[in-house]
């Protein structure tokens, strides 16, 4: 495949052979706190005796992706955008995002990132590794979603939905895992939904599949901690965001039929109440920006991005997780390996 001019190499020799010395501190203790762009209107940058954090985002052509690398590289972080067949689908995606890093004198790469292909996910972790010489965060993002009425899915077809959010997910997270155990430090960000908590109609497989990455986030959260590395989840509402735009539906339209009246009422209503109340994605962009400036320990295990009444449910559901993993951890006789 022909890669622009502006893509990121992939490295010519083994990843780890560059390995050496001691990886700067992620910690970013003393940084200047990250204010939103909904309250300051910009994405200011770091100061002096700030530290620069090396992050790879995947998904980053469009969405919370795109506008996550943006501000974090205006933020003065070096950012890999990963996004998947830089030479021909996400060309022009990924040509905007090399004129912005040109234009802004920000570090902004592009690299090839297709999340369903761990040889694809090695070789961008491998390509950050070559150009930085660690990776600090990853910024799991990249995602699809397949509305409707579960019966109307094949198995093939929800193996495609858990194929981008939950596989992809473990595979750059694999890929970076070395990297990040070795380093004692780093941060794994995924990026959920909600509806890991509250399944709607019609939303079944993306809910199965986000709530198997929450549940690989809770995993990691615990597994990693001994090696000084975290892993989050941030849990969005619907936003407006393109994921709904490539949106793949069932093809077995007779099953879909049986479910016609149904599933239009509730597409017509949840439309209604999201053209009244727009939600702006920025809000998502600018709580995965946080998580990755947090100090090291001080990042929850779950951040819930939503209306305010939606919020408050969520996390008394998240509140009363955390309460029932505690106390089946100790009943079990594990309590001690939970970093809770």
């Amino acid at each position: 495949m022909r890669l622009p001019a502006w893509a990121v190499p992939m490295p010519r020799r083994a990843p780890f052979a560059i390995w050496g010395g001691t990886p700067l501190s992620f910690a970013n203790r003393g940084a200047t706190p990250y204010r939103t762009s909904m309250e300051t209107g910009t994405h200011p940058t770091l100061e002096r005796g700030d530290i620069m954090t090396v992050a790879l985002a995947s998904g980053a052509s469009t969405g919370f992706g795109r506008l996550t690398v943006e501000a974090l590289a205006r933020r003065g972080h070096q950012v890999f955008a990963g996004l998947r067949d830089i030479g021909g689908r996400n060309e022009k995606a990924a040509a905007e995002l090399a004129a912005i890093a040109a234009a802004e004198a920000i570090d902004l790469r592009v690299v090839e990132l297709d999340v369903t292909d761990q040889a694809s996910a090695d070789r961008a972790v491998a390509a950050v590794i070559d150009a930085a010489g660690r990776i600090d965060a990853v910024v799991n993002n990249a995602g699809m979603i397949f509305p409707g009425p579960v019966e109307a899915f094949t198995a093939e077809e929800a193996q495609r939905q858990f194929d981008v959010n939950v596989f992809g997910a473990l595979r750059v997270s694999r890929a970076a895992l070395p990297w990040l155990r070795r380093q004692g430090s780093g941060v794994l960000i995924q990026v959920g939904s909600t509806s890991s908590r509250v399944t709607i109609p019609y939303s079944g497989l993306y809910a199965a599949s986000k709530a198997a990455l929450a549940g690989l986030t809770e995993a990691w959260h615990h597994e990693l901690a001994p090696f000084g590395v975290e892993s989050v989840i941030v849990d969005a509402a619907p936003h407006s965001t393109n994921i709904g735009v490539n949106a793949v539906m069932p093809a077995d339209a007779a099953r879909m039929g049986a479910y016609a009246e149904g599933f239009g009422g509730f597409v017509a209503a949840l439309s209604e109440r999201q053209t009244q109340a727009p939600a702006d994605p920025r809000v998502v962009s600018d709580a995965i920006v946080a998580l990755v400036e947090s100090p090291a320990g001080e990042r929850p295990l779950r951040t819930v991005v939503a209306p305010a009444s939606q919020r408050d449910a969520i996390r008394s559901v998240n509140t009363a997780a955390t309460e029932a993993a505690r106390a089946v951890s100790a009943d079990m006789g594990v309590a001690a390996f939970l970093a809770l």
